[in-house]
């Protein structure tokens, strides 16, 4: 599984990104990192990886907003 960066290269998925991405997230809105926030993280992560097909960052950035 790959993903299409915004200046079109191509690299191999990592999860840990995103779980660190909106964690971050969290962070800025709540002001800490709440076991919901961690599995919430955890549970859109898991859910990307399960698609199991390239997706550009766009597409993720959108799959995570609707999540």
């Amino acid at each position: 599984m790959t993903v299409v960066k915004r200046d079109g290269r191509k690299v191999s998925f990592d999860k840990n990104k995103i779980k660190l991405a909106i964690l971050k997230a969290f962070l800025e809105v709540d002001g800490e990192e709440t076991p919901y926030a961690k599995e919430k993280a955890r549970e859109i992560a898991n859910y990307v990886e399960s698609l199991n097909k390239d997706l550009s960052v766009e597409k993720i950035q959108d799959i995570v907003v609707n999540k």
